[in-house]
C-alpha cells in the first residue's frame, strides 16, 4: 500500500471518522479514474438569486486532478487501498464502451466485479462532494465505509450509475428540487467525472436515466462471482443535478407557460429545506433558489 505524503498539510477534523489529525488531499474520483489532468472549478454566481436561473464564476484551479482536503491520512489510505481499485477497474470498462454508444443509449458492462467495493467507494467520494457536516448528519455513512464488511445502508436511500461522454465534472452537493410538471420533490447530490456519474438520492428515485446500485449491498466484500451492470449513457451538460439534457437540447430550452404546473406553497417549500439541510449537515447559509427565468416570474406572479 502506498502511504500518502502529509508534509506541510493543514491539521484539522476528519470529515470521515471525526478525529483531530492531518488532512491529506482525496482525490475525487481516484487519480488512476482519468482524474490527473488540468481542471477549472466553478461556483455558483451569487446574482443568481436576482435572475434566478443558475449562473457560474470561477472558482479555483486544479494543477493535477480535482481533490478536496476532507479525511486524514489513515482514512484515505485504508478506504483507496480497499475500494479504490474496484471503481477504477469499472471506470476503465466504461471508458473503453462509452465512445461506441450514443446518447440516450444503453451500455452493458459485463463481468463487474466487487460490486460492494464499488458501492463503498461511491459513498466515500460523496463524503468529500458533500462538505464536513454530511457524516455527522448522517450516522450510518462512516460505519458502512470503514467496516469493509458492514451491508447495512438505510432502506430510504437510492445510490445510482450512469454513463456520460461530457467531458469535465458535475458536483452540486446535497440539492433538491421540485418537478412542477411531474409533481416531484427530490433531495439528492450528483457527481459526476467522465466517463462516470453518481447519484445520492435521499428517497428512491423512479428516474428512467439512471441505474441503481442500492442492491449491490446484498454481495459480500469478498464476492468471488461478478455482476452485469446496463448503465444509461446521460449528456451532463447542465448545471443541474438529475438534467440529462443536450447542449443542443439546452440551447433551445424555453419554460412551457402552458404547462399545468403545481406550485409548490410556502409550507412545502420550507419543508423541502429543512429535510435538505437535515440531510446535509448544512447551516442553510449557502443556500439558493433557482430556475428557469419564464417560471419563477410565474411563481412570482402566483405569488401575487
Amino acid at each position: 500500500m502506498i502511504k500518502l505524503k502529509s508534509v506541510g498539510a493543514p491539521k484539522d477534523f476528519c470529515w470521515l471518522c471525526n478525529k483531530y489529525g492531518t488532512i491529506t488531499k482525496e482525490h475525487i474520483p481516484p487519480e488512476s479514474a482519468f482524474n490527473d489532468h488540468p481542471l477549472l472549478l466553478l461556483k455558483v454566481d451569487q446574482r443568481s438569486m436576482e435572475s434566478g436561473a443558475l449562473g457560474w464564476v470561477p472558482d479555483r484551479r486544479f494543477g493535477r486532478g480535482m481533490f478536496v482536503r476532507s479525511v486524514c491520512a489513515r482514512c484515505n489510505n485504508s478506504c483507496g487501498h480497499k475500494y479504490g481499485g474496484a471503481y477504477v477497474d469499472l471506470v476503465r470498462q466504461i471508458a473503453e464502451r462509452i465512445g461506441d454508444v450514443q446518447e440516450f443509449h444503453t451500455a452493458s458492462i459485463l463481468n463487474v466485479r466487487r460490486p460492494l467495493a464499488i458501492l463503498k467507494q461511491v459513498l466515500f467520494q460523496f463524503v468529500s462532494v458533500n462538505g464536513p457536516g454530511f457524516v455527522r448528519a448522517n450516522e450510518w455513512v462512516a460505519p458502512f465505509i470503514k467496516n469493509s464488511s458492514n451491508q447495512s445502508i438505510p432502506a430510504d436511500i437510492g445510490i445510482y450509475l450512469y454513463a456520460s461522454n461530457t467531458e469535465g465534472a458535475r458536483r452540486t452537493g446535497i440539492s433538491s428540487h421540485f418537478d412542477l410538471a411531474r409533481k416531484e420533490r427530490n433531495i439528492v447530490s450528483e457527481f459526476s467525472f467522465w466517463p462516470l456519474g453518481t447519484v445520492i438520492s435521499f428517497g428512491h428515485l423512479s428516474h428512467p436515466r439512471l441505474t441503481p446500485i442500492h442492491q449491490w449491498v446484498q454481495y459480500r466484500y469478498d464476492h468471488k462471482g461478478t455482476v452485469d451492470l446496463h448503465i444509461p449513457v446521460n449528456p451532463a451538460c447542465s448545471a443541474y443535478p438529475l438534467d440529462f439534457r443536450s447542449q443542443s437540447q439546452l440551447s433551445s430550452a424555453s419554460s412551457d407557460t402552458t404547462a399545468d404546473l403545481r406550485i409548490p406553497s410556502e409550507d412545502d417549500a420550507r419543508q423541502l429545506v429543512k429535510d435538505t439541510l437535515r440531510h446535509s449537515g448544512g447551516d442553510g447559509k449557502g443556500f439558493i433558489f433557482s430556475g428557469h427565468p419564464e417560471t419563477v416570474e410565474r411563481i412570482r406572479q402566483s405569488k401575487g
